[in-house]
């Protein structure tokens, strides 16, 4: 029997939190529970909360403020045979969890699951790649190893120069949804109605219990948990394990309370990825090497573009990661 446990952890978003459970409880199914990790300043009423949302079987807890501390405990806590990571600033349509658990039982062998994360582009619409601007920015991502996360076969591109740049577009055919050189995530093939990946935002998904268990949230990452899916993922029993179902959507608000600026979450999310470059079997000494080369093509993206404190970031970061300075790989001090 499947039975879902949702872990929300939560720090200061109140407005956004009740936006998130006002979307579970339109739920068509249910979560069989709810379980709010709570680590703002100031507590939340778990009264209050329990009696705006009779529908939902609440329970609240305190924790220092850490997302990785606060996913272990709740998970720790939940009684499903699969947890629904839920973050706090995402609302769902009202068939997302029914949808997710009729496929499960379809196929007992998803062992993760997960709708399509959209965000909201410049033009305020939703979207769930990150389309590349040109071909020439396709070479740059390939020429530096950097992330990219669109479908590259949807790249209007010539008959002539699609066979030039052919070794370009063999790289990804062959890596698909799993790493660059340099350990950045690729996300390059969206098949419908559904594609599996070795890295994704898994702030929406849906996982095994048992699985998250044996390869908790690792609690030397930032407070925020900035890269904690990349040490999940690299942890999982399968590789790649993530399965994405394109045509069903979580909406990400990314809520700006007790959010990191862009350029403070890049150097964030560097050291994680350093850190389990470092830390992790998968990944040897050539794979560090082309995400320092990765760090620099980024610092002269960012330079050309004027975004300073970017530069910064990228200057922090390669100080550290040159000299061992890294701070998770010392525990997170």
């Amino acid at each position: 029997m499947i039975t879902i446990s949702a872990i929300i952890p939560t720090r200061n978003r109140y407005a956004s939190l009740l936006r998130t459970l006002r979307s579970l409880a339109s739920q068509t199914e249910l979560p069989d529970e709810v379980i709010i990790v709570d680590s703002s300043d100031i507590p939340l009423n778990e009264n209050a909360l329990t009696a705006s949302f009779p529908s939902l079987r609440i329970t609240y807890m305190r924790s220092r403020a850490s997302v990785c501390v606060q996913r272990n405990a709740g998970i720790q806590k939940a009684s499903g045979s699969h947890i629904f990571l839920c973050d706090d600033d995402l609302e769902f349509p009202s068939h997302y969890v029914s949808t997710i658990k009729s496929m499960i039982g379809t196929d007992p062998s998803l062992n993760i699951l997960t709708g399509s994360c959209n965000e909201r582009n410049k033009d305020g619409n939703w979207e769930y790649e990150y389309p590349l601007k040109s071909i020439g920015q396709l070479c740059w991502r390939f020429f530096f190893q950097q992330s990219i996360w669109c479908n590259v076969n949807k790249l209007r591109v010539g008959t002539f120069t699609r066979f030039f740049l052919r070794p370009v577009f063999l790289f990804y055919s062959r890596k698909k949804n799993t790493y660059s050189l340099a350990g950045w995530p690729l996300v390059t093939h969206f098949e419908q109605p559904m594609y599996k990946t070795a890295f994704y935002g898994l702030g929406a998904s849906v996982i095994k219990k048992d699985w998250l268990l044996s390869n908790p949230f690792d609690e030397s990452l930032g407070p925020h948990g900035i890269g904690d899916h990349y040490g999940l993922a690299l942890h999982f029993p399968e590789f790649p394990a993530i399965h994405v179902i394109t045509d069903l959507p979580a909406y990400h608000h990314k809520e700006k309370d007790n959010r990191l600026s862009e350029a403070d979450a890049f150097y964030q999310r560097g050291l994680a990825l350093h850190y389990f470059l470092r830390s992790n079997a998968k990944f040897k000494l050539v794979n560090r090497i082309f995400f320092i080369w990765s760090l620099m093509g980024h610092w002269i993206a960012f330079f050309l573009k004027g975004n300073l404190s970017y530069c910064r970031s990228i200057n922090r970061l390669i100080l550290n990661v040159v000299v061992g300075r890294n701070p998770y790989l010392r525990g997170g001090e």
